[in-house]
């Protein structure tokens, strides 16, 4: 029997993009049971455009709550075999789920697949490729390095039972709620990328870290979460490795910003954790350089988050 599979769409604001994303869902090889748009308070005409698509797409209508509140909803309402995730400004290749849903089916022991993204401009044209890579201990690597579920959300298809036994994203991290679900995850089963780039992901010119001290608050709240959770002594071994990364990530964000004071405080609060890291401050005045010179680098479009 094929498996059936739900789209969870959060959206806010979202009229703009929204058509293409429904649409590059609706010509997918393998065709999804339902699509669950969740407008999340918005004020434009992203109801309406999700309910005139008719067929699969259902619009799911709450007062504003941020997009973590959305995903849950969707995903508590979901009633496919698998859940794939999807933001209301990315967009598909139309062999995605049918790729995703072959390797799933095929290992019951991979409770989440992903793809490699192509990140795009606001006109779907190229800007970089982003790969999807295999770690031995996906835990391991989310907690040393972040980001390595390329595509985020929008690349995930997930098994609906492993979703509802890791419990919904958490609506307290305003930045880094899929990275605290990965973390979570990661921990019940096993992960596996496709390395195609199967997805086409928005990024907009402007600050990269446009709010490095949100960041700053989510990333540390997120570490001592999981540390909070007694957690293998493997892991607990990586803990002033984990906090020095994640120090020197946000030096760097601050840099970046221009906040060059905050930018050393962080350098100083990674060498402390890891002394080893120490190559990477040295190559601070560089990077600030660097920065000076290319102000503008794309960032996260405003509809992924809200």
């Amino acid at each position: 029997m094929k498996s059936t599979i739900s789209v969870v769409i959060p959206a806010y604001n979202a009229e703009k993009y929204l058509p293409t994303t429904l649409r590059s869902v609706l010509t997918q090889t393998h065709a999804p049971l339902e699509v669950l748009v969740v407008d999340d308070g918005s004020k434009d005409g992203t109801a309406a455009i999700a309910e005139s698509f008719g067929g699969p797409v259902r619009c799911v209508r709450q007062p504003n709550g941020g997009v973590s509140r959305a995903r849950n909803t969707g995903i508590s309402q979901a009633s496919g075999d698998y859940i794939a995730l999807l933001d209301a400004d990315d967009v598909w290749e139309p062999t995605k789920l049918e790729k995703q849903v072959a390797l799933l089916d095929a290992n019951p022991d991979v409770g989440l697949c992903f793809v490699g993204m192509l990140c795009v401009d606001q006109d779907l044209q190229p800007i970089r490729e982003v790969p999807a890579r295999d770690y031995p201990d996906f835990c391991e690597a989310l907690l040393l390095y972040s980001c390595v579920v390329s595509g985020s959300c929008s690349s995930v298809v997930l098994r609906r039972q492993v979703a509802e036994e890791a419990g919904g994203f958490d609506p307290q991290f305003s930045t880094s709620a899929d990275w605290d679900y990965w973390i979570r995850l990661s921990r019940r089963t096993r992960m596996a990328p496709i390395p195609e780039l199967l997805v086409k992901y928005r990024v907009f010119q402007g600050s990269m870290s446009s709010n490095p001290a949100l960041l700053e608050r989510d990333t540390f709240a997120v570490l001592d979460k999981f540390y909070s959770d007694d957690p293998p002594e493997h892991y607990v071994r990586l803990k002033d490795r984990c906090y020095s990364n994640h120090w020197m990530i946000l030096s760097g964000c601050f840099l970046h910003a221009g906040k060059t004071n905050d930018s050393f405080r962080c350098a100083l609060r990674a060498l402390k954790h890891y002394p080893l890291n120490i190559a990477r401050p040295l190559g601070l005045p560089v990077r600030w350089i660097k920065r000076r010179l290319f102000r503008s680098t794309p960032s996260r479009s405003p509809l992924k988050g809200t």
